[in-house]
């Protein structure tokens, strides 16, 4: 078995690449002369690049501790590009990003999206969004939990969702990679200070399967939510409202015993000024979700669940060489994983947080660190309940223009009572070392 040693000593030794990272300082502080960072198009400034290196991971299975764990080396190709459109009245945003290791197809991560904004009249707006994220677990996304070391930078451009866990999944030991499709819209009207703001947003979750898994114990997972929402608030300055809103919750799965509906009142503050170093929202309120085939239920499971819910986002930006990225929402969701005497879901409460931030010690070098928590409880069935943390940090040195050293590790652990009341736990350590080349 290889030790840690010696595959960092493997990654430094043999990582060639050309790659991407769009850390905010280097956009700010890249030399004058010939060279200026992304691609004209059109109307468009696109903004391409790729990371190719070695990745060494000793548990890339996540496998219980105890057990033999899968460890080795992979090539690690990361290509992004993002793009930016200002047509005035119409702005549009693209990206997308692939964080493939190839150990297996359960350690490939992808997201790709677009947003657009359609600004009708200066107090009529109308934005439309989609995404497409394919997650190997809970902390493994090319979007989330990647700061400017290989993912995406911990700048405005990163596409945080609105809500992080729409499906309040869980973290688990041996997890299993799905694909996550987001779309929706909003129209928002101004009224002097007062706004008002109508959305709608579907979400649906399609799991990997194993084929010697009978139906319907693989399809269980599989679902949508649909999220109706009403705001209005107001505008104490340019830069400061209050708000408050209302969400209808609409919870489809593909096994209907596990269908809810619901919704969700919250309020809070926030601050969107684009020329403030400071933007975000904070809020705080009341959930209730509740099962619809209620004739399944015979085993004391929680058919109605509630509870008070806080979440925010933050984006902070102290200098213009460092930058602050975070984020924590709580979600009611549904465990939807049946077993033979056991055909009822069962309903979670799933915090997760993830923080993300960058920081140019001089033009030529850069250091960027991560973290995550999540912690998901089973109502109803006491002290069950899976947690997980995530950690991780990286650093960058320009060795020309665009071409940087790029050196990253990632910290991961979860811990689990829910297997018949059983202790279980992983922990992964991952090492990743190449070059990053941006356009």
């Amino acid at each position: 078995m290889q030790t840690k040693l010696s595959g960092w000593a493997l990654l430094v030794s043999t990582a060639l690449a050309v790659g991407t990272t769009q850390t905010s300082f280097a956009q700010e502080m890249s030399p004058t002369g010939q060279y200026k960072e992304g691609l004209a198009l059109g109307g468009w400034k696109l903004y391409p690049g790729v990371f190719v290196g070695a990745d060494y991971d000793d548990n890339f299975n996540q496998t219980a501790s105890g057990t033999d764990h899968s460890e080795g080396a992979s090539l690690r190709v990361v290509p992004r590009l993002t793009g930016v459109y200002d047509g005035g009245i119409h702005k549009t945003a693209i990206y997308g990003v692939v964080d493939a290791r190839f150990f297996n197809a359960d350690t490939i991560a992808a997201t790709a999206g677009f947003t657009h904004l359609w600004e009708a009249m200066r107090d009529l707006s109308f934005n439309f969004y989609g995404n497409y994220t394919r997650q190997t677990d809970i902390f493994r996304s090319a979007l989330q939990f990647n700061n400017g070391a290989i993912g995406p930078p911990a700048t405005p451009n990163v596409n945080i969702p609105i809500i992080i866990n729409p499906f309040g999944n869980t973290p688990g030991v041996n997890p299993i990679a799905y694909n996550q499709f987001t779309g929706g819209a909003f129209v928002t009207k101004k009224f002097d200070q007062f706004f008002v703001t109508l959305s709608g947003t579907a979400f649906s979750i399609i799991y990997d399967h194993s084929d010697d898994i009978p139906f319907p114990f693989q399809t269980s997972h599989d679902g949508s939510s649909f999220w109706a929402t009403g705001r209005v608030g107001y505008n104490f300055t340019p830069s400061f409202y209050a708000f408050a809103q209302a969400d209808g919750i609409f919870q489809r799965f593909r096994n209907s015993v596990f269908d809810t509906n619901g919704y969700r009142v919250i309020g809070g503050v926030g601050s969107n000024d684009p020329n403030s170093l400071f933007r975000g929202e904070v809020y705080g309120g009341y959930w209730a979700q509740n099962q619809q085939q209620l004739n399944v239920n015979g085993f004391g499971i929680p058919t109605d669940v509630n509870s008070g819910v806080f979440g925010g986002r933050l984006s902070y930006f102290p200098t213009r060489y460092w930058s602050i990225v975070a984020q924590v929402d709580e979600t009611l969701g549904m465990s939807t994983s049946l077993a033979p005497s056991l055909t009822a879901g069962i309903p979670t409460r799933t915090i997760t947080a993830i923080l993300q931030s960058t920081y140019g010690i001089a033009r030529e070098w850069s250091v960027g660190v991560r973290g995550g928590y999540t912690r998901g409880e089973f109502i109803g069935f006491g002290d069950l309940n899976n947690h997980g943390w995530m950690a991780g940090a990286s650093f960058n040195y320009e060795i020309w223009r665009n071409l940087l050293l790029t050196l990253d590790y990632q910290y991961t652990t979860t811990q689990s009572n829910t297997l018949l009341g059983s202790f279980t736990e992983f922990t992964d350590n991952r090492y990743s070392a190449g070059l990053t080349y941006k356009y």
